[in-house]
């Protein structure tokens, strides 16, 4: 698209980089500006717009890092056809209300610059009787996803982000973003200091303690020193942190050996000389049509330490409090 339909205004109080990300987000929220859709160059667009082509260069970069567009080496600038536009085309409802009373201010004399002021006062001040859930990102290896992270959300009674290590351990801009914007980080004992070493000091990150359920300590016990336990995960860090919580909950005694699906697949016959193989759910049903005795088979079920829950529980109030303190 070569010209897009924005208009700049020297004299607002809203600085001209604010007004083009704005209009911008709001042409691809309303399709508009459709995902794959090619922006003109910076200097076009600069040309076009009568303003420094650093500005439009700084509006591109915001608009790529919080999404909603994306930059391709030697091909141009495009719309993202991500989450992050999805959701802003969902909200349209809003910015036809948005329309609607800006036509009405516009009767009483108010201009766009004006109006976009006073809507911006109106929401700060509104935003102080909102009680919004804090942003809380949970990060951790694959196979606490559904069963570790529900439990925490549940027991906190705050809804958790979940961003696998991996994701978060590849730095990428959607993870970093998403770490940038929590209020706070919860992960596991195994992975905080990795978490924290690979975070920006601004972000608080909090262990939680999870683990190994009674049940299978209790299996564990009964076998004899120096046992070959198998623990099978779909990627190794998963295993290894399996292997890390066993040998604090006491198990030393036993030879743990740590393994991904992978490795299973290159070395099946390893199955048959373990005494008794640990599995994540994700790996479970696979492990148990390669066995031919699956009551060697047991998943790696965890449990949440309440202690460490009620720490959790106290810091969470305290962020909250220092939010309405700030807010008020």
């Amino acid at each position: 698209m070569s010209n897009l339909p924005i208009i700049v205004d020297p004299g607002s109080p809203i600085n001209i980089k604010a007004q083009i990300i704005g209009q911008v987000q709001l042409l691809i929220a309303l399709n508009e500006l459709k995902s794959g859709d090619t922006l003109p160059t910076v200097v076009e667009f600069a040309k076009h717009l009568g303003v420094n082509h650093n500005t439009v260069a700084a509006v591109y970069n915001d608009l790529i890092e919080s999404g909603y567009l994306i930059a391709q080496r030697g091909k141009g600038t495009f719309v993202s056809s991500n989450e992050i536009v999805k959701k802003s085309r969902s909200h349209q409802h809003i910015y036809a209300l948005l329309a609607e009373a800006y036509d009405l201010a516009a009767q009483f004399g108010l201009s766009a610059s004006e109006f976009g002021v006073a809507a911006y006062s109106q929401a700060l001040l509104s935003s102080r009787t909102v009680d919004t859930p804090l942003k809380v990102v949970f990060v951790a290896t694959k196979q606490y996803e559904k069963d570790i992270c529900e439990a925490i959300s549940s027991e906190i009674g705050v809804p958790l982000s979940f961003l696998p290590w991996s994701e978060s351990k590849a730095n990428s801009k959607k993870s970093q973003l998403e770490l940038k914007a929590a209020e706070l980080v919860i992960t596991t004992a195994q992975l905080l200091w990795s978490v924290t070493s690979s975070s920006t000091p601004d972000i608080e990150v909090f262990a939680i303690d999870v683990k190994p359920e009674l049940e299978l300590l209790i299996q564990l016990s009964s076998l004899p020193r120096h046992a070959h336990i198998l623990l099978v995960a779909e990627e190794k860090a998963e295993s290894e942190a399996m292997k890390v919580s066993l040998e604090k909950a006491g198990i030393h005694y036993l030879n743990l050996q740590a393994i991904d699906k992978k490795d299973l697949q290159q070395n099946p016959e390893i199955l048959e000389q373990a005494e008794l193989v640990i599995v994540s759910r994700l790996v479970e049903n696979y492990v148990r049509q390669q066995l031919t005795k699956v009551d060697r088979v047991m998943v790696f079920n965890f449990h949440l330490d309440l202690d460490n829950i009620s720490l959790l529980k106290a810091r969470l109030a305290a962020i909250q409090s220092s939010r309405s303190t700030v807010s008020s």
